[in-house]
């Protein structure tokens, strides 16, 4: 499997169009829903999907192959950095105010049982700017500090903006369910 996508990267640095669209096909999808996930809105994932596959094919002349968890990671941060420019040129304002650390939540405590689209659903009804603090803190995994640099925040607004996200998904949870 290594030496297939090897071969698949070495012909889409000879800009092979073919090997292009196989990469492409591979993780759009997966790439798709992480976007989204930011953007609460298929049409802006999708562009944001394009601009981020552009980029990775404009720059793969650069990269070193080592293997396919490799290829996924740098690929990934093109679509975040990427999906982060977009949310910044969107005006997304992510507010300046500190707040403690809020408790951690359990989409499928034993009280909520939720399914996948449930907690898909409600995390796009938080406004952007806490849902992107959200998901790059508790689903890509960053720090505060990784995450105040990629946004241009302070650490403690970054804080801020998961506590409140907490606690609005919070809210959202005991209402419907």
């Amino acid at each position: 499997m290594q030496i297939i996508m090897q071969n698949l990267i070495e012909r889409i640095k000879s800009h092979d169009r073919k090997a292009q669209e196989i990469l492409y096909k591979k993780y759009a999808n997966r790439f798709f829903y992480s976007c989204y996930r930011y953007t609460g809105n298929e049409l802006d994932a999708g562009e944001v999907i394009n601009v981020a596959f552009y980029k990775i094919f404009k720059n793969i002349g650069s990269l070193v192959f080592i293997n396919e968890k490799a290829l996924e990671g740098w690929m990934f941060k093109i679509l975040i950095n990427e999906t982060l420019i977009f949310l910044r040129q969107s005006k997304v304002d992510f507010l300046n105010i500190d707040i403690a650390k809020g408790e951690h939540i359990n989409f499928n405590s034993s009280e909520h049982q939720l399914s996948e689209e449930d907690c898909q659903a409600i995390l796009q009804k938080l406004p952007t700017g806490y849902r992107t603090v959200f998901n790059l803190y508790a689903i890509e995994g960053y720090s505060h500090q990784e995450i105040g640099a990629m946004l241009d925040i302070s650490e403690s607004t970054s804080r801020s903006q998961l506590s409140r996200a907490r606690e609005l998904l919070k809210t959202f949870i005991h209402k419907e369910f």
